[in-house]
Parts: structure tokens; sequence; C-alpha cells
């Protein structure tokens, strides 16, 4: 069945009339906004913080999980947290410390960027060094800025050289007594 000429002219201006009807309306909506006519003009957009309604760290329950913190001088090294991290955001590189029986973390990095804080890391830290704190707000501008690290830093020469002078002495010591 064709359709005549002006029975798709009368359709094409009813589609044009509604569309220009549409936009009116969207304007009619908008421009008490935009111009702030009306009872219309108070904002509508809260601050962040809400100093009314904005929760604080007394607020939150108690094993809710936050961002993580390890406590490098409890930490052994042990990588435990690095290996059942599901998400792989945990970095650990260790060398021979002063002792023979201690290591040095010269790198422990998390990156928050991955982490999906699911606990497994503080769980089966021995040492109890990696925890859960309070804070829940993270946000950064840049990745690398998502990035903690908690490393004590790489030994230099003149660390590892007074490390094995106090070695050779408590050996020499040893060997006396």
């Amino acid at each position: 069945m064709r359709f005549s000429v002006f029975s798709q002219l009368a359709l094409y201006i009813r589609d044009v009339s509604l569309g220009v009807w549409s936009i009116f309306e969207s304007c009619f909506t908008a421009f008490p906004y935009l111009f702030r006519w009306g009872d219309l003009r108070k904002e509508v957009t809260e601050g962040y913080p809400d100093p009314v309604s904005s929760k604080t760290a007394d607020d939150l329950p108690p094993r809710s999980r936050g961002l993580l913190f390890n406590d490098i001088d409890r930490c052994t090294g042990c990588r435990e947290c690095e290996r059942s991290c599901p998400a792989q955001c945990i970095h650990i590189e260790e060398e021979p410390g002063a002792d023979a029986s201690k290591i040095w973390v010269s790198v422990f990095d998390i990156d928050f960027a991955q982490c999906i804080f699911c606990g497994l890391c503080v769980d089966v830290c021995q040492p109890a060094s990696l925890i859960h704190t309070r804070q829940y707000e993270g946000a950064a501008y840049s990745l690398s800025d998502l990035v903690a690290s908690f490393g004590r830093g790489q030994v230099t020469a003149e660390q590892r050289a007074k490390w094995a002078a106090l070695r050779q002495l408590s050996e020499s010591d040893e060997v006396t007594l």
C-alpha cells in the first residue's frame, strides 16, 4: 500500500513539530536553573565532605577494611601476603640483613589501584605487621600516587661493609668463648 506525498509530508511536519516541542520543554525546564529564576535558584550540589552527614572513623563498623598499613619494623619479609594476594598488588624485595637470621625488607609496595581490600594478606601475616586502617578515603590524581611504599630502602655499600664488620666481630667473640 502506497502513501500519498501529502500524507508523508504531514508525518514529516508532525515529527519535526514534536522535536521542536521537546526542545522547548527541555529549555523551559533548564532555564530557571541556568539563570536562577524563581524558587529554583538554590544549589542542589553538596560539598564534600558534608559536615552534617559525613562519616568519621568512629562511625565505621569494627571490622571495616580500610587502607592497608605495614609496620616495617615487625615485618619479617616472609612474602606470605604477596603469595596470598589475588590481585597481585603487593610487591616485596628483601636482602640479607645485619644478622644472618634477619631479613632486610628493602621494598614493600602496595598498589591500591589494584587492591580489592579482601583482607587475605592481613589474615596470613604471622607477625601481624600488615593491618587494615580505619582510613577509607584514598583518592588521588594519578595512579602513581596510589602506590604506598613501606620498605626500608636498598642496602648501601656502606651498610653492607658495616654489617660485615659486625658479623666478623660477633664471630670472633663466639670463637674466643
